[in-house]
């Protein structure tokens, strides 16, 4: 993994906004990269930077889940490389995605510059002179979160990864189980870092961006990441932790950072989401009217589909979790812990709540203890929960795995994924002797 990162933030950042910067450009004019890592100054751009970075994550993001577990469809005949991950097959017709496959490579390559700038940042701001501890705190906090988000979304895409890729340019893939510890340890020293050392006035105002929790996103990560694990005892701890009034948003604007999904979903009309959502949800669930709206018109291949009602302007919000998400893994903690009648109340909280702190309820009546009798029922309703509570979120492909649904072995009818695991990306393996075999589909 051979990065080319020279640092242009203090060009490209105001601290406060999160502009559309790329780190992999080349300037002569730019600061070198250690210059930028041994000022105060260059350490706050970095720190504003990164956010924008991983920001621009999220439109691959969403496409990497959202086509491989069929609820998107592609529209233009131009989009290959999403249509090989809607059908989990390649352009020659075999039941494969390519490693060149442009949507997996994006996402790879945008979570690992972020995985980049963030250990730069853990690495270099203990040495700075920064006057203010609790900017200090923030700043290291707000890295390590950063890192573990990233390395969360590839773990949940790729077998595989490497978890560290400052100290070689060819780094080794790591198990997913040390992956997710890896998360997990990150989220919690970012936890611990702020609780000793509330992040200050001057970070959460000339640094944090617009509408970004910390402490409660480090929260929800933990829950979110802890819950994939299978850690149930300390995902609940987590979003027991978790401020449910609150929202935690990535902040985009029409003229530096414009929102990904909607240049690519709504201006360019690249994928609509596919109308089994709609037709398939209980009567009444008024979560499908806030993700989509009812269509009439079917994609490049055939596949009936609606329009989205969400993200439909360039400066659309992005929620990094949503409160739903938050009690739904309470309900899953507890029903894989085995104590149903706490999972029936979270589920229950969902189904009948009218709105929450991002605007999405199903008013939906509740379920029985009778209804939900087993743990393999309550489940199953967990999993349509998080089906409709969490639409366009990148968290559908995981969710499929984890709960046992049927993959791409199953007969088309049945399948809930296209694919299992991404394929490496070719870039990476041609510049990195380490990278192991793609795992078959």
């Amino acid at each position: 993994m051979k990065a080319l990162f020279v640092f242009l933030l203090l060009a490209c950042v105001g601290f406060g906004v999160w502009s559309g910067c790329s780190l992999d450009q080349v300037t002569p004019n730019a600061p070198a990269e250690t210059d930028v890592l041994t000022t105060a100054a260059g350490i706050r751009a970095v720190a504003v930077g990164i956010q924008g970075i991983y920001g621009e994550t999220v439109n691959e993001t969403i496409e990497a889940s959202a086509f491989a577990a069929k609820q998107f469809a592609t529209m233009p005949a131009s989009v290959l490389g999403l249509r090989e991950i809607e059908t989990g097959r390649n352009n020659n017709g075999l039941d494969d995605v390519q490693p060149g496959n442009g949507t997996g490579s994006n996402f790879w390559s945008g979570h690992y510059r972020v995985v980049k700038a963030a250990e730069d940042l853990i690495k270099n701001t203990p040495n700075v002179a920064i006057a203010d501890a609790g900017t200090r705190s923030g700043i290291l906090a707000l890295a390590r979160l950063m890192k573990a988000m990233s390395l969360g979304e590839l773990i949940e895409t790729y077998e595989q990864i490497p978890v560290d890729v400052t100290t070689s340019q060819t780094p080794m893939f790591v198990s997913r189980d040390v992956a997710l510890n890896t998360v997990i340890s990150l989220l919690e020293t970012a936890r611990d870092e702020i609780t000793v050392n509330p992040p200050s006035a001057d970070f959460n105002t000339t640094i944090l961006g617009t509408g970004f929790d910390l402490m409660n996103t480090i929260q929800a990560m933990i829950a979110r990441y802890a819950l994939i694990k299978g850690d149930y005892a300390k995902a609940l701890a987590a979003a027991n932790a978790v401020d449910l009034t609150k929202t935690s948003s990535m902040f985009y604007n029409s003229t530096t950072t414009r929102n990904p999904f909607y240049l690519n979903a709504i201006q360019l009309l690249y994928y609509k989401p596919v109308r089994t959502f709609r037709l398939n949800a209980e009567t009444n669930d008024r979560r499908v009217a806030f993700w989509v709206t009812a269509g009439t018109g079917n994609s490049f291949l055939g596949t009936p589909v609606d329009e989205f009602a969400q993200y439909r302007t360039d400066a659309a919000k992005y929620y990094v979790y949503l409160p739903g998400e938050i009690t739904l893994i309470k309900a899953e903690a507890a029903a894989r812990m085995g104590d149903l009648t706490t999972a029936l109340t979270h589920v229950n909280t969902v189904r009948t709540k009218t709105t929450d702190a991002a605007g999405i309820g199903a008013s939906l009546p509740a379920k029985t203890s009778a209804d939900l009798s087993t743990q393999a029922a309550m489940l199953d309703e967990i999993y349509i929960q998080r089906y409709y509570e969490l639409f366009i979120t990148g968290l559908r492909l995981g969710d499929s795995r984890r709960f046992g649904k049927p993959g791409p072995e199953a007969a088309p009818a049945v399948r809930t994924r296209t694919l299992n695991w991404f394929p490496y990306p070719d870039a990476e393996r041609l510049s990195n002797p380490n990278t192991p075999p793609s795992p078959p589909m």
